[in-house]
């Protein structure tokens, strides 16, 4: 009968949901995304963006024309302690930067 609990108790265990942290690729695809988002709300749809560039860690450039825009990425408060899932961020647009008018 012990035995019986235990093998049911790992068999309920085995079908609870979890969270984990996305692969590096999502990762970097769901931050992108934000980052274009961020990028899109500052400048309006008068100013395309050119590309996005990753310069650093949780540091994008974005490009329009010939001007840039810094975006950096942000954690959001979590549940802390380290818990695994995906990770909760926040795209935080700087202000865009370009080349004086002649």
């Amino acid at each position: 009968m012990k035995r019986f609990a235990s093998i049911l108790i790992l068999v309920l265990v085995g079908t609870l949901p979890s969270l984990a942290a996305l692969p590096p690729h999502y990762q970097r695809q769901a931050e992108i995304e934000a980052v274009l988002e961020a990028a899109v709300e500052v400048l309006g749809i008068s100013k395309p963006v050119d590309g996005v560039s990753l310069v650093e860690a949780d540091r994008y450039e974005v490009r329009f024309g010939d001007c840039t825009m810094m975006v950096r990425i942000v954690d959001l408060p979590g549940k802390g302690g380290g818990m695994v899932g995906p990770r909760q961020f926040s795209a935080m647009p700087e202000a865009p930067h370009c080349p004086p008018v002649k």
